[in-house]
């Protein structure tokens, strides 16, 4: 797994934003993989969305003031299977 994957994980993880609560999607992942060169961001970009489809990452859109926005937050569900994934190798 990507750095930059572990790292949002990490966040969302410390964070709390695991089911109801969640944080808007754009704010954390461009913030995270901004300096990425354009190979490692389509490659983040894959098993971002491999993460999402194994429903590991909740993608909700949600409505907000300036109408509505993608938000992100860790499943409940599999939260020992994020554990495995950042913790990997220690």
């Amino acid at each position: 797994m990507q750095e930059t994957l572990k790292i949002i994980l990490m966040n969302l993880l410390s964070k709390r934003y695991i089911g109801g609560k969640h944080t808007p999607e754009d704010k954390l992942i461009i913030h995270k993989t901004k300096w990425l060169k354009t190979v490692e961001r389509k490659e983040f970009e894959r098993e971002y969305k491999e993460l999402i489809n194994q429903e590991i990452i909740l993608r909700l859109k949600k409505r907000t003031g300036k109408g509505g926005d993608w938000h992100i937050s860790i499943n409940p569900r599999k939260l020992r299977d994020v554990y495995d994934l950042v913790y990997e190798g220690e």
